[in-house]
């Protein structure tokens, strides 16, 4: 089965972004040298994965906290990738497109949360 054969969760387009960015990002998560791979890697892709995850929650429940909740896992990602742009752990390039992947989302749960308060 190809990748774009996969089936996505249809309707959760904030969703399908996150999993864009855990897979553009996987390959270059593979290359982190070994002594930084458990502490930092899983780190990250735990990060990714939990983002996911608490984007799916907050889509189901509806919730303004677990919005709030997705909105503090993107911050935390954010920081994971400057610090690994500083330690020289993944690429520029990649950072920089993760980054704007990840803003994308963050522009989204900023919209959601407003028309969620409204």
């Amino acid at each position: 089965m190809s990748p774009g054969a996969v089936p996505r969760q249809r309707g959760l387009a904030i969703v399908n972004k996150a999993e864009r960015l855990i897979n553009s990002l996987a390959p270059y998560i593979d290359k982190i040298p070994k002594h930084q791979r458990y502490r930092y890697a899983m780190r990250l892709e735990d990060a990714l994965w939990e983002l996911a995850l608490r984007l799916i929650e907050a889509a189901t429940s509806n919730q303004k906290s677990k919005i709030y909740r997705a909105d503090e896992q993107v911050r935390y990602i954010h920081a994971l990738l400057r610090h690994a742009a500083e330690r020289k752990l993944l690429g520029i390039k990649q950072v920089g497109d993760a980054s704007k992947q990840l803003s994308e989302i963050g522009a989204m749960i900023g919209s959601w949360r407003q028309r969620l308060c409204t």
